[in-house]
């Protein structure tokens, strides 16, 4: 298959005129039925793709393309995703990384996090877990601020069951907001109370404040000076949802 896409492959139409302004992602994997997938649901949540299945392939559309986010499978045929995030970093490519793997334990996801990946997806990856990876950079202006069907769905169907599970989270950021805003927590106990938040959002249905929490956990891990202003933005959604959950 390398041979079918070494140059690599980009997704286009008629309307590339319109495609200038969506968040284009490079996609590299050599499973050719993962990468037709997430080519597939990228595409469903409105991006751009350029795929690859190689690290050759991947450093050659890298030197033609701008990627918003790169999308790359821990093992390829030529080498290791964080081999190729080495690559492309020293090429000047600073485009925040997301790690897929067939399998992802803890001391896996700690490697990954050490190699500069902002985050990691286990392998078959559903088209929801998708979104809320790439929540950060996608258009959030659709999106409701409780999303009562998803939540549902998460949840088998049971309305009580998600009203205390919202009446849960308030309380939660109630703490969270004080912890912050107090200065009382470390990073790594702060990384692992947003870890725990971001499956309670998806159980609640509160997206933004899933995207919110995202873009502060890839801040702390990747960017600690930008965290500040991160934490900002947290706070801000944490106050809206905790109103919104109280009503």
């Amino acid at each position: 298959m390398g041979a079918m896409i070494s140059a690599a492959r980009l997704t286009s139409s008629p309307t590339d005129a319109m495609l200038s302004d969506m968040m284009r992602v490079l996609i590299v994997d050599d499973d050719p039925i993962s990468l037709r997938f997430l080519e597939a649901a990228l595409k469903q949540l409105g991006c751009e793709c350029v795929v690859a299945d190689s690290c050759f392939a991947a450093l050659a559309s890298a030197a033609a393309n701008h990627f918003e986010v790169l999308l790359l499978d821990r093992n390829l045929p030529d080498g290791s995703g964080a081999g190729l995030l080495a690559s492309l970093r020293q090429r000047g490519i600073a485009s925040p990384a997301i790690a897929t793997s067939a399998e992802i334990s803890s001391s896996v996801e700690e490697q990954l996090f050490n190699s500069g990946f902002t985050a990691c997806v286990e392998k078959p990856v559903t088209l929801t877990r998708l979104r809320e990876v790439l929540q950060p950079w996608l258009d959030n202006s659709d999106i409701a601020d409780l999303d009562d069907r998803s939540a549902l769905v998460a949840i088998g169907g049971d309305r009580a069951a998600l009203r205390a599970l919202r009446g849960m989270l308030a309380r939660e950021l109630v703490d969270l907001q004080a912890d912050i805003e107090a200065n009382a927590l470390e990073t790594l106990p702060l990384l692992d109370r947003l870890h725990r938040l971001r499956a309670s959002c998806g159980f609640c249905g509160t997206h933004k404040l899933a995207a919110a929490t995202i873009a502060l956990e890839q801040a702390l891990r990747t960017t600690p000076a930008e965290a500040a202003a991160q934490h900002g933005q947290f706070l801000t959604r944490c106050a809206e949802t905790i109103a919104l959950l109280k009503n």
